[in-house]
């Protein structure tokens, strides 16, 4: 990677110091022949208009995308929303709520992180299994326990946005642009305490070991 600001100056015949920000958004691996690293990148450059017009292959100028959290209701919640479940959809949702203003509460059967990891290592230990707090369920959900990988296939742009929280809260920075990102188990799990703190500070409210049995 420190060789990338070179290839770009070559490419778009331009020199470092025109270059006044770098951004990796793809990072890929071709093997098909040789091996090679293939990068899709942003620059910011006073030369843009210049590079356009010589329409160089594989350059092009950058969309405009940025997530917006829509808000979609027309009424003022009188009350709290309640989300049931700590796992990725449940942290998301009241990530967004949170940080909009809506101090959700959120219900977990299961433990937060630390208790929960000292349970599951129990399980494995002693063979002694808590049906609420386990492998399965718990903060952060299933995924948790297998490894931190993230993958997917969908373009939408709500997934950016997701990988750009996890690094706001401790997840390594080349999530961004490597194809299949990887977190890792130890790592995921302060992020998720991360996020929570986070959700916290904006008025949200975990419930663990509750299980929400009827409506």
């Amino acid at each position: 990677e420190k060789d990338l600001t070179d290839k770009i100056c070559k490419k778009l015949n331009i020199k470092k110091e025109d270059i006044k920000k770098l951004i990796i958004n793809k990072k890929s691996v071709d093997a098909r022949k040789d091996i090679n690293y293939i990068y899709e990148v942003d620059i910011e450059t006073d030369k843009e208009k210049i590079i356009l017009n010589k329409k160089i292959k594989d350059t092009l100028k950058t969309p405009t995308e940025k997530y917006i959290f829509n808000i979609t209701g027309e009424k003022e919640l009188k009350e709290r929303p309640i989300i049931v479940g700590a796992g990725p959809a449940g942290l998301f949702c009241a990530y967004f709520l949170a940080k909009n203003g809506y101090k959700p509460i959120i219900i977990e059967r299961g433990e937060e992180i630390d208790k929960r990891v000292k349970t599951v290592e129990k399980f494995w230990k002693d063979n002694i299994l808590n049906p609420n707090s386990n492998v399965q369920f718990g903060e952060g959900g299933a995924g948790t326990f297998s490894d931190g990988k993230l993958n997917t296939t969908s373009k939408d742009i709500r997934i950016k946005e997701i990988l750009k929280i996890f690094v706001k809260n401790g997840a390594p920075e080349e999530i961004l642009y490597i194809k299949n990102p990887h977190i890792g188990t130890n790592i995921l799990r302060e992020v998720i305490k991360n996020i929570r703190n986070e959700i916290i500070k904006y008025g949200g409210k975990f419930i663990f070991n509750t299980s929400l049995k009827d409506i």
